[in-house]
């Protein structure tokens, strides 16, 4: 009786802590995104030398029970533009003002493998990138009240390869929403985009523009929230 007794309060205190162990093994998807902060390095600093505020979001999914992911990053970083109030001639459209925006921005594709060694309150990562950038400059014109641009056109259009990794960590807030912090570094081929600080729009809408050509490596800093699955 009292063997019997011991082996039911062995099990039941071991069970607690198997769940919690079998939880912290388990591999779940995860969707995150937040602000990202672009910093140029390299040859990309000498020539463009300025800093960079987007988004980016991120999914992965898990590769059974190995420590492994997969999945895919977006990334979006404004890099400047202009703007100004322009003469609208258009027998469609009754205002003859209207507001002309050039911008330029920074587009990241990349896909991913994550390693992942354990899941628990904090839960480090390192991933491994590979994919695109595409640096591109539009120009659209508003008129208000309407909800549609009447002119949209593209500038300048660039795409160049990128590669690089990311070290990252996960916070556990609850068990489906974490907080996350991550570290990009990425090298690129050389490039020629828009130099932004040289975008000008005269009164008659004629949009003038400098280009720069560098190598176009960066890191990104990134602070989000997210949701595991």
């Amino acid at each position: 009786m009292r063997t019997a007794f011991a082996t039911a309060m062995t099990l039941a205190l071991a069970a607690p802590a198997a769940a919690q162990q079998e939880r912290t093994q388990q591999r779940t998807a995860t969707i995150t995104g937040g602000l990202e902060i672009g910093i140029p390095t390299g040859e990309f600093d000498a020539s463009w030398g300025r800093q960079m505020a987007g988004i980016s979001a991120n999914m992965t999914l898990p590769m059974r029970r190995l420590p492994f992911s997969y999945g895919f990053d977006f990334a979006w970083q404004r890099m400047g533009g202009g703007t100004r109030k322009v003469t609208v001639d258009d027998p469609i459209v009754t205002s003859r003002e209207g507001e002309m925006k050039v911008r330029s921005n920074l587009y990241g594709y990349h896909g991913m493998l994550r390693f992942q060694p354990y899941r628990g309150k904090v839960s480090p990562y390192l991933d491994g990138m590979l994919g695109l950038r595409h640096f591109l400059t539009t120009t659209e014109v508003n008129v208000k009240g309407l909800d549609q641009p009447i002119l949209e056109e593209r500038n300048e259009s660039a795409f160049v390869g990128s590669a690089g990794f990311a070290i990252g960590a996960y916070y556990e807030v609850t068990r489906h929403f974490v907080l996350e912090a991550r570290f990009e570094r990425l090298s690129g081929g050389r490039v020629t985009y828009v130099d932004p600080r040289s975008i000008e729009i005269t009164p008659a809408g004629e949009v003038t523009y400098g280009t720069l050509s560098s190598g176009s490596r960066m890191v990104n800093l990134t602070f989000g929230a997210g949701f595991r699955f």
